[in-house]
């Protein structure tokens, strides 16, 4: 009982207090949403796929990991697939950059011109 969840609660403040996560964890976090969209890209899941991709980005953005973020972002404007997951690619490319927003303003900002300019070209 009672001791179970007072543990978790502790471990769940340290990990708030501590901060980032170590580095090893966090690159293993990062494959496994890699892997978990692979997945579902191979399975025919795209709303499954897009849900990974979007958490992805997330955890990017939230640990500002500005390269990794640009690399993720720059396969999704750049694919010469029209549909990523399921959805439109530049609709994707809009979605992932609401999820980017002001965590990491100068990747949001880059990524949002190219998307402005691809979507006058389209």
């Amino acid at each position: 009982g009672g001791g179970l969840s007072a543990d978790y609660g502790k471990q769940w403040y340290q990990r708030r207090v501590r901060g980032p996560p170590p580095k090893r964890t966090y690159l293993q976090t990062v494959q496994q949403l890699h892997q978990r969209i692979r997945v579902a890209e191979l399975g025919g899941r795209g709303s499954e796929g897009k849900q990974w991709l979007t958490s992805l980005v997330r955890y990017l953005a939230l640990n500002k990991d500005e390269e990794r973020l640009r690399e993720v972002l720059q396969g999704v404007i750049s694919s010469s697939k029209p549909m990523i997951h399921g959805e439109e690619r530049l609709e994707l490319m809009g979605s992932l950059l609401k999820v980017v927003g002001s965590t990491c303003q100068r990747v949001y900002s880059e990524f949002k011109q190219q998307l402005d300019w691809a979507g006058s070209r389209e």
